[in-house]
């Protein structure tokens, strides 16, 4: 499941990176169509899209992850991200123009670039956003249609409201683990996994009460299926009883070490 969700997701980022590529080779943006030929733009738009897109990876996710953004909106974490990220990017704009048109450059102010950039990282991350979610919600309603009585006899009263986001074959069981790939969330259950787009901060406070402990700032476990924390090429993992390990960072290993104290294990 993990390996075919992350094939999906790369294959979306490949998409929604073509269609940017294809729209500014065609549109020529900010006075390329003028001072570019047209494969001269083709190499300009796709070193510029792509590099300036690894930029905003790092930086979105990053501020997806952060503990200090966790109660701001995701749309304004994906803000946050894009303006951290255009600072690199926008160097790296300025390094490109200079190859390949430096006069556009005369009177050009670092901020002015820095909000254009911006701007474009908000518009691809967005339009990437969308289709993983649009992805999601059609994945979701065909597997719930396709269970419908066996929903109805679920007391969804009972059901932690993390469980009720999972498809129905997998709200029988118990909840593993969860770790962050890419916007991701990956829920671990006895049943199989899925990803769910949303912050991992956001996933815990939908547990309705299921034990566990934040092991890194990228994984929970619960209490119930862990096993042992070791300690492997100076990293700290916890063992869980499905045979996986998920790493413990400095910062919450004490609260791993509380927790398989107070169940007995070490």
């Amino acid at each position: 499941m993990r390996e075919n969700t992350s094939q999906n997701s790369r294959d979306r980022r490949i998409a929604v990176f073509a269609i940017a590529i294809f729209v500014c080779v065609f549109l020529g943006p900010f006075d390329t169509g003028d001072d570019l030929s047209f494969w001269d733009r083709v190499v300009f738009w796709t070193v510029a899209i792509s590099t300036v897109g690894i930029f905003m990876e790092i930086c979105i996710l990053a501020a997806i992850e952060s503990k200090w953004l966790t109660r701001v909106p995701m749309l304004f974490t994906i803000v946050i991200g894009s303006a951290l990220g255009s600072v690199p990017g926008t160097s790296f704009v300025i390094a490109l123009n200079k190859v390949f048109r430096p006069e556009h450059l005369e009177g050009a102010l670092f901020p002015m670039l820095w909000f254009q950039v911006t701007v474009m990282g908000i518009l691809i991350a967005g339009l990437e956003l969308l289709i993983n979610s649009r992805s999601q919600t059609a994945r979701q309603e065909t597997q719930d249609s396709n269970s419908v009585k066996s929903d109805e006899k679920t007391p969804s009263l009972l059901t932690p409201r993390l469980l009720q986001r999972l498809p129905t074959r997998l709200r029988e069981g118990q909840i593993i683990s969860m770790s962050m790939q890419d916007h991701y969330v990956e829920v671990t259950t006895t049943k199989g996994s899925e990803m769910i787009l949303m912050r991992l901060s956001d996933a815990i406070d939908l547990l309705d009460g299921i034990e566990g402990v934040q092991t890194h700032r990228s994984h929970w476990a619960a209490r119930a299926h862990a096993s042992s924390l070791s300690r492997v090429d100076r990293r700290h993992q916890l063992a869980l009883k499905d045979g996986r390990s998920v790493p413990v960072s400095n910062s919450y290993r004490a609260n791993v070490e509380q927790m398989l104290n107070e169940k007995g294990q070490t």
